[in-house]
Parts: C-alpha cells; structure tokens; sequence
C-alpha cells in the first residue's frame, strides 16, 4: 500500500492510501473517508496528489504519532491481513475477500488472537446497516487491499526457468494483467460459448505445452503454449503458498 498526499474537496491535504499495483485510493489516514478527497461514483484525479505536507488535524496527528493517537490505519490492516492469510494459508485455501467473508474470518481467529482479540472481536461485530441486513467497517476495505496486493504478487511469481505461458489475472478489487502459469495454478476454461466454466489444475508447464488436469472428471490435456490464452479465460487466486 502506498501513501501519498492528496488534497482534498475542502482544501486540506490529506494522507491518502493507495493500491500499490492498481494507483486506486482506497481511503485517508483519518476517518473523513475517501469521499473528502472524490465524489461519490468519480474517479480519483491524479492532478490532487501533493508533494506539501498533511494539513489535516487527523492525518496529521496518525503521522506524528503524537501521544494517546489510535495506530495508523494503514498499520492496522496490514497486520489484519496477515493473520487472515495465514489462517487461509493453514486452512489450505485461499483468503476470502468480500465483507461478510472477512468478517466471519475474525470470528475465527478472535478467541486465539491474544493481544490483537479486541480489534479482531470488534471486526467480527462489524457495523450492522439494517436497512440492507448487512454487516460492514471500514477497515475491511484496508485489509482487502493487502490481501490483493500479497495475492498479486503470489500470481505473478513461478519457479525460476519455467517456460513462459500467460494468462488473464484480474484482480477482486479491479484492474486486470498478464500472469505466468506455473504448476498448481488453476484455470478456469473460457465458456462463453460453451456455459461449462471448469476449473483445472496445472500439472506441468514445458516448451510443447501446458497440462491440465481439469476438477470435473474429465482426462488431463495439454494445451499448447501459445493455445492456454485462448482456451481459458483467466488464472484463479493462488492457493494456498507459494511455490518454490
């Protein structure tokens, strides 16, 4: 996650928190929220970033850590993500990433957490709306963000010397690319025209090709390299360590 100042509707200049591979604000240090910063439903304007310091009281009082001042945020949901990818990573999937998922993770991980249990018993409360029965908070978007960020970086990662294949990755929080394809990927076949969306797992990748051995029952099959873009329609989130 990076930050950097940003200005906002009112003038003051605030410490935003942005997506390191995707450049989307995701929120500010203090609790105005993004939309101090963009209307609602509009883009962020890259012409708002600022080289002048943090003129916001809040902001300014996260980064000078002054005494009695709640942690930073950004800090706060680093530390959330981790513990939900470690306990996905044991559990042996991938970590779940919309709100209601996160939430019933802290459930989870509350009773053992030590330290971090009251942080992580408030998290699995959320904030309930009751106009749309949901559950909410706003450090879940934070934590999210890492997450995507770490499972970016596990997706663009294969074994030193593996024959380059690529595939369409795109990212739960937006944003799309081209990642390699290594062995114990998963893929999912593109079946716009077919209807059948199945889920193989990469078995080998050599110079002929890749192999595939699809979850469906179906036989393995080896796809050649320059055929993997075309039969499938993107790479799934990698599951649950990385390779090495």
């Amino acid at each position: 996650m990076d930050r950097r100042n940003v200005t906002g509707l009112n003038g003051l200049v605030h410490e935003g928190l942005f997506n390191s591979h995707t450049g989307f604000l995701i929120d500010v240090a203090c609790d105005a929220n993004r939309y101090a910063v963009v209307e609602p439903y509009m883009q962020f304007d890259p012409v708002l970033l600022t080289e002048g310091p943090a003129t916001c009281t809040g902001c300014r009082a996260l980064l000078d850590s002054a005494q009695g001042a709640p942690r930073h945020p950004a800090d706060v949901a680093r530390e959330c993500a981790n513990a939900v990818l470690a306990d996905a990573d044991n559990r042996g999937y991938p970590p779940t990433l919309d709100d209601e998922g996160l939430r019933l993770a802290f459930v989870r991980l509350a009773p053992d957490a030590g330290d971090l249990r009251p942080l992580f018993e408030r998290l699995a409360r959320g904030v309930y709306d009751p106009q749309n029965s949901y559950r909410t908070e706003p450090l879940y978007a934070l934590t999210r963000e890492h997450l995507v960020d770490t499972l970016t970086e596990r997706a663009l990662k294969v074994p030193e010397g593996t024959p380059e294949v690529k595939v369409r990755y795109t990212r739960y929080t937006g944003g799309e690319l081209q990642a390699p394809v290594g062995v114990g990927d998963r893929l999912t076949y593109d079946g716009l025209a077919s209807g059948h969306w199945d889920t193989g797992t990469v078995t080998a990748v050599e110079d002929s090709g890749v192999l595939v051995d699809f979850h469906n029952g179906f036989p393995p099959r080896h796809y050649k390299r320059h055929e993997v873009c075309r039969w499938f329609a993107f790479k799934r989130d990698r599951a649950p360590h990385i390779r090495t």
